[in-house]
């Protein structure tokens, strides 16, 4: 087992895409932030993706969180979006390399990482601040509530 270390963590941008507004971010065991290329592929793929929120009947706010994070296996894309209030629908894919699509990964019973949790917890707090407790939820500063640490 490889001892623990930090890995920087970036928010990259707000993508908007049909009437869905995504926060994606990095992390990167190889560098500051994931490869564009990286980056590129995923976008490509959201379109499909989103449409996985129809799996379940529970309201979703248009609102999800994806996370490119590059490490040995390659590039994981972990796209989740909140749904009935305070839920996460949660899809994680990887790909091996950049020459490779991205493939579900999350049916095998794995979802997520220690680095990963870390945006995942940051993500959970700004939705508890900024729509749960709020008199009136305010998804701009949800969206504008953004993680970049180490």
């Amino acid at each position: 087992m490889k001892p623990f270390e930090n890995r920087p963590i970036r928010f990259l941008e707000i993508i908007k895409l049909n009437n869905w507004q995504i926060k994606c971010y990095s992390i990167s065991d190889a560098s500051e932030r994931v490869p564009d290329a990286y980056v590129q592929k995923a976008k490509s793929n959201l379109e499909q993706w989103l449409h996985l929120s129809h799996l379940t009947t529970l309201t979703n706010y248009s609102t999800a969180t994806l996370l490119l994070h590059e490490c040995k296996e390659g590039c994981f894309a972990i796209i989740n979006w909140w749904v009935d209030d305070n839920m996460l629908q949660h899809f994680v894919f990887l790909t091996p390399n950049i020459n490779s699509p991205f493939s579900l990964y999350s049916d095998s019973g794995a979802v997520t990482c220690v680095w990963e949790l870390e945006v995942l917890w940051h993500e959970r707090n700004a939705w508890v601040r900024h729509v749960l407790k709020a008199n009136q939820p305010d998804f701009t500063a949800y969206l504008n509530d953004q993680l970049n640490q180490y």
